[in-house]
């Protein structure tokens, strides 16, 4: 088909008019710089079942108490988090979990160290685990009462490392005594950062 020349403006007034397509914000996402809340427990508020910043477990066992201790660990403050074993009649086990959602960064990886003391050796049948992701499932680091070179009553550091894989990840710390042993675990100065280095 042939048009004239002539009708070239009249035609093209007929099209649509093009506008500018939005400009797409291709700023890269910034990772949270506030990780963990509340690491040292510092506010003084007693985590509960139901809290919003720590979240505590009783997953077995009815003759364990936590609260806040004082004085927490050096590198702390004056606050620690700690759970009071005691051995039931039933039951010689005793576990309650303390949970924080972490605000991470997909693929990051962070570093984890929290200051941790047993009351006793226990027998080594007490335990402190810190529960990560890990790939498609958890990873842990698993510190018994009774691990050479910590002395009880003494402060130590515990921790791990692990790549996030969405915007929230669950950190959690699982305070455990086996065979009917009493004992007081406690938790302070908990720090997550971004770590450099490999996940693994």
């Amino acid at each position: 088909m042939h048009f004239s020349p002539l009708l070239l403006p009249s035609l093209l007034s007929l099209l649509p008019t093009i506008t500018s397509a939005p400009t797409a914000n291709l700023s890269p996402r910034t990772c949270p710089s506030t990780i963990i809340k509340d690491g040292s427990f510092e506010s003084g508020t007693v985590p509960q079942t139901s809290g919003t910043t720590w979240t505590v477990v009783n997953t077995r066992g009815f003759y364990s108490s936590y609260s806040l201790t004082n004085p927490g660990s050096p590198s702390g403050g004056k606050n620690a988090f700690t759970v009071s074993h005691l051995p039931g009649p039933y039951d010689g086990t005793g576990i309650r979990e303390l949970r924080q959602t972490l605000s991470t960064c997909a693929g990051k990886n962070y570093s984890i160290t929290a200051d941790m003391k047993f009351e006793s050796a226990a027998n080594n049948y007490c335990s402190l685990v810190v529960v990560y992701p890990f790939q498609t499932g958890v990873g842990s680091v698993t510190t018994s009462s009774a691990t050479p070179g910590l002395t009880p009553g003494v402060w130590s550091t515990t921790g791990g490392i692990f790549q996030a894989v969405s915007s929230s990840s669950l950190l959690n710390f699982v305070f455990r005594c086996d065979n009917q042993e009493r004992n007081k675990i406690s938790l302070d100065n908990v720090k997550v950062n971004l770590y450099s280095g490999n996940a693994y």
